[in-house]
């Protein structure tokens, strides 16, 4: 792991714990006292970081903020996706998670041994804390705005594994299928679909009917989708003649399947 791999990582800690100490940095990435001191300095340049003797705090942030967790908040419904997915995955299961803030909730909730291939820096860092879980990063330049590994390398890496399940993020679904604005995104998604034997698409409602410029794929890939609510009838109808499981979860964790 890269120190901005590392940092990122650090970063999605402290949002969970408000503070990070230096023992805690070296403990959980195997990193030498002058190596978690370098990192601290540079987490301490964040906007929403201060750092104290020893370690590091989280502060109140005003103004602007990263990009992935400006346009994503991690809402209740979010969370309920995240655990119904996690749900989904049977022990000694190998799986990918793709990169997205209902993935993250997944991966917060993923607890039964397990083999896990991810390019989300922010699923790498909770999973890290889970000793039962094998965690496969894929490899190459981290695209900041996503908090994801894009790269062609990891592309390249995708196609040496095979797995029993994909849990996959989507930017825009309609009829004509799954889409997004990043040819990048498209092409390791399209990866991620080629090597599962089942497709679980995890979206919450504010994707359908988008179009975005870069195909993924037709419906007809997807095995599962799980949302926070039912699409429109003519997007329903599709789905349901596609023989598609779509699992409807609300705030509560509890979900309704179409039959």
């Amino acid at each position: 792991m890269t120190q901005e791999e590392r940092l990122c990582a650090q970063h999605v800690l402290l949002l969970a714990r408000k503070k990070l100490t230096s023992e805690q940095i070296c403990q959980h990435f195997d990193i030498s006292r002058d190596s978690a001191r370098r990192d601290l300095i540079k987490l301490g340049s964040l906007a929403d970081v201060q750092r104290i003797r020893g370690g590091a705090i989280l502060v109140p942030v005003q103004g602007k903020v990263l990009p992935y967790l400006q346009r994503e908040q991690m809402s209740a419904a979010k969370v309920a996706m995240g655990k119904a997915a996690a749900n989904l995955v049977n022990e000694n299961d190998f799986i990918i998670i793709d990169s997205g803030t209902s993935l993250t909730a997944m991966a917060a909730h993923l607890v039964i041994p397990a083999t896990v291939v991810t390019n989300s820096i922010d699923c790498l860092a909770l999973l890290a804390e889970q000793e039962n879980i094998n965690v496969h990063l894929l490899g190459g330049k981290l695209n900041h705005y996503h908090r994801a590994i894009l790269d062609p390398k990891a592309v390249k890496q995708l196609s040496t594994y095979q797995v029993n399940k994909l849990f996959l993020g989507v930017c825009a679904l309609s009829e004509s299928g799954l889409s997004t604005s990043s040819e990048e995104e498209a092409d390791i998604k399209k990866t991620m679909i080629r090597q599962a034997q089942q497709v679980i698409l995890v979206c919450d409602s504010s994707k359908f009917e988008q179009q975005n410029f870069h195909r993924i794929c037709a419906l007809d890939k997807i095995d599962t989708i799980i949302t926070d609510q039912y699409p429109a009838q003519r997007l329903f109808t599709l789905i349901n003649q596609l023989g598609i499981e779509l699992l409807v979860v609300n705030e509560n964790n509890k979900g309704e399947q179409n039959g």
